[in-house]
């Protein structure tokens, strides 16, 4: 199986903090196999995905996950793409943080995250947290 390139017509973007393009972003953690934070939900609950992962395969219209043992594969149809911080909640909801990446909203309506950076040692519970 060959490396797939993502072309430039990707993504239909927002860039809110002016951080280039969102496409380029995607193409260069593919391309250097960066370790990423994902968040995967699904639109009507009952399935939320959150882990380490890298970005096996991306082209116009999907992306494969590799996440250790398994292997997410998300479809890019009719995605939205947007570059805004992101808030989230600790496991106890007594506070929040904000994380940089890239969100995509699918055309399913479900919502994927990634993010190069880590996450704060408060916000981790129980088995996730840092040791």
């Amino acid at each position: 199986m060959g490396v797939l390139a993502a072309p430039h017509e990707l993504v239909r973007q927002t860039c809110a903090n002016g951080g280039g393009d969102i496409a380029a972003r995607l193409r260069a953690w593919h391309d250097e196999a960066t370790a990423l934070c994902f968040v995967y939900a699904r639109s009507l609950g009952g399935l939320m995905q959150s882990g380490r992962g890298r970005i096996a395969m991306l082209n116009e219209m999907a992306l494969t996950i590799d996440a250790g043992g398994s292997t997410l594969l998300v479809t890019l149809t009719g995605a939205v793409y947007d570059d805004a911080p992101q808030i989230f909640f600790t496991p106890d909801l007594g506070s929040h943080f904000q994380v940089s990446g890239v969100g995509i909203s699918l055309g399913n309506h479900d919502w994927l995250f990634f993010s190069p950076d880590e996450v704060p040692a408060t916000a981790l519970h129980g088995r996730d947290a840092l040791r």
